[in-house]
């Protein structure tokens, strides 16, 4: 639904990203602990919600970030914000984090 929303409103928009087992989100967070943190970050294998199926990332132009937030919040997702701008999902970073502290993963 958010594709076709963009689609339909003329914004470029690709997802790049979705479920990611927990192997293929270790190969991230390693190659992202090698690059020494920088570039788009990594959740440790197990802590993403890649792994869960509930996030999705993206890109499209930076000049429509604001319509691509307004058009995922309408369909249930929200965004991580700009220290991880592709990123999407479910919960959000507050949410998320909190259900981790709750569970005593983090």
């Amino acid at each position: 639904a958010i594709a076709a929303e963009c689609r339909r409103r003329g914004i470029p928009f690709k997802v790049t990203s979705r479920y990611r087992s927990y192997t293929s989100q270790k190969r991230l967070y390693d190659a992202w602990i090698a690059r020494g943190r920088t570039g788009l970050p990594a959740a440790r294998p197990g802590l993403s919600t890649h792994n869960y199926g509930i996030a999705f990332d993206a890109v499209f132009p930076d000049k429509n970030r604001a319509e691509v937030v307004e058009i995922a919040l309408a369909n249930g997702m929200v965004w991580f914000g700009p220290g991880d701008k592709v990123h999407f999902d479910i919960f959000g970073p507050a949410r998320w984090n909190e259900l981790l502290r709750s569970v005593g993963a983090i």
